[in-house]
């Protein structure tokens, strides 16, 4: 043993004579070239020998003599070789695919010439990781990100980055520490190593991270914003297999979950995965408003079930129309207001081929806006967009050619009640006339049948005056012709 250790220190005394260390930081599992360059030799007629220190022994990793015939250990594979038609550029670098952690270490490159010279070239080689723990993660639960190099410098500095954006945290931490982990953990996680001394990135190692659980939406609780009238799709999609899933309204009085209305269906749209438990509604109502949760059971790698949900809050929006004075005053109304800071009204024209124009007119706090006078009859109508600091979160629309024909219709409808009144009044007079008319014939028949003689000395009587009336207008026929006949013969 003492005679191993002497040999292997006289052998690092001897390479280490020859040139500086050289370092390379590579990431697990990617490709890495350990640098070796002698230009003094002929190329073709050099032996190359490549070592690896382990533990307190130097091991071949590869290695070809001066007749080109090539040696590699037992065990090791294709992974680690020296292309050989560089070596004519005097490039004897090693290259090794597919690096492991296990891989790490000092090696040794020892070129040997014709003449019997030596050439020797030292390179660290460190390996860089990002692991988790646990290897699978839920909604939930805690987390750890390590970030190891090996062999271990002394001198180097680690900072953090998730989906390109530097993590706040201190910067020669290599392990990170996350309790109650949401989707808002989930991306590419990043470990960048720098020397202490410099600003210069050595090396970026990266790993992606899957957070078990509902993928969308990320938050909770989240909002979404829909107008009334509208079709709007609450989302719910899972990451994996689920054991049972519901959905609930949350009442806002009581707090307790209650069915959904029957206006919500399950989505019908593009699947997004198997996993997309999704509803939808085809036309928003104001009722419609108000809480929702989605629930499901998911299960964990050691097979038992995983408790995980998404409060959503659908708030509607809509645009009231009122008028003072002959003034149109539109209000854009939203039934929650706590993420709006700003709103838009702009004017929609509508032109040819169905095509739609919107030019702004306002862009303030206020929701409330007054009409011009002068574009009170544009057929087109107004939008109103409303904005959260950061982003737009919606748009209700008020349609000028839709609600003139639906006053119209209105004002036709009322016109119609009218004429239909007034007819339904005549034509119920005209009954009860009918009606008292008979009621009288009937009073006088029953008058009359009470007295046999009277009623025939009224037909009597009746019969005599009708031909009185016939015999005086005989007599006033005669009297004429007598008078006209008198005239002729006098003349």
């Amino acid at each position: 043993m003492k005679v191993q250790v002497l040999i292997l220190l006289a052998t690092t005394l001897a390479i280490s004579c020859s040139l500086s260390e050289k370092e390379v930081f590579v990431e697990s599992g990617s490709a890495a070239v350990l640098p070796c360059v002698v230009h003094t030799f002929n190329a073709h007629s050099s032996a190359v020998h490549w070592k690896k220190a382990v533990g307190n022994e130097l091991k071949t990793v590869w290695r070809r003599d001066r007749s080109g015939l090539e040696f590699r250990p037992v065990g090791r594979g294709p992974r680690a070789h020296c292309p050989q038609p560089n070596f004519g550029m005097g490039d004897y670098s090693l290259h090794i695919e597919g690096v492991r952690v296990e891989d790490g270490g000092m090696y040794y490159c020892i070129v040997e010439g014709k003449e019997g010279n030596t050439a020797n070239v030292k390179v660290i080689l460190r390996v860089v990781r990002v692991a988790f723990s646990p290897t699978e993660v839920v909604e939930g639960n805690d987390l750890t990100i390590t970030c190891s190099i090996t062999p271990q410098p002394g001198s180097m500095v680690t900072t953090w980055e998730l989906n390109g954006s530097q993590e706040p945290s201190r910067t020669s931490i290599q392990t990170l520490k996350r309790s109650n982990v949401s989707q808002k953990e989930s991306g590419i996680w990043s470990c960048l190593v720098r020397r202490r001394t410099s600003e210069e990135v050595q090396l970026k190692a990266s790993a992606s991270l899957q957070v078990k659980g509902i993928l969308n939406p990320k938050n909770n609780p989240t909002v979404v914003y829909a107008e009334v009238g509208s079709s709007v799709t609450l989302p719910c999609i899972f990451s994996g297999e689920l054991i049972s899933d519901t959905w609930k309204k949350v009442s806002t009085t009581t707090s307790l979950s209650v069915s959904l209305p029957p206006s919500f269906k399950t989505s019908s749209g593009p699947v997004v995965t198997q996993w997309d438990r999704s509803v939808y509604i085809d036309t928003v109502e104001e009722a419609d408003q108000g809480m929702y949760k989605c629930a499901g059971q998911m299960k964990s790698a050691d097979g038992k079930g995983v408790s995980v949900e998404r409060n959503i809050q659908l708030v509607i929006a809509q645009i009231q129309r009122s008028s003072r004075s002959g003034q149109l005053t539109l209000t854009c109304d939203i039934s929650d207001t706590n993420q709006v800071t700003q709103y838009e009204w702009l004017r929609l024209d509508n032109g040819e081929n169905a095509t739609n124009t919107l030019t702004p007119l306002q862009k303030s706090t206020s929701k409330v806006f007054t009409i011009p006078k002068g574009e009170a009859n544009n057929l087109g109508g107004w939008v109103c967009r409303f904005y959260s600091h950061e982003r737009l979160l919606g748009n209700a629309t008020y349609h000028q050619e839709m609600m003139s024909s639906l006053k119209g219709q209105n004002e036709s409808g009322s016109s119609k009640k009218v004429i239909t009144v007034i007819g339904l009044s005549l034509l119920l007079m005209l009954v009860l006339l009918i009606l008292l008319q008979i009621y009288k014939n009937h009073r006088r028949k029953k008058m009359i049948m009470q007295y046999p003689a009277m009623e025939t000395i009224v037909h009597l009587a009746s019969n005599e005056r009708e031909r009185r009336e016939r015999c005086t207008s005989r007599e006033k026929a005669l009297k004429a012709s007598c008078s006209a006949d008198m005239t002729s013969t006098s003349v």
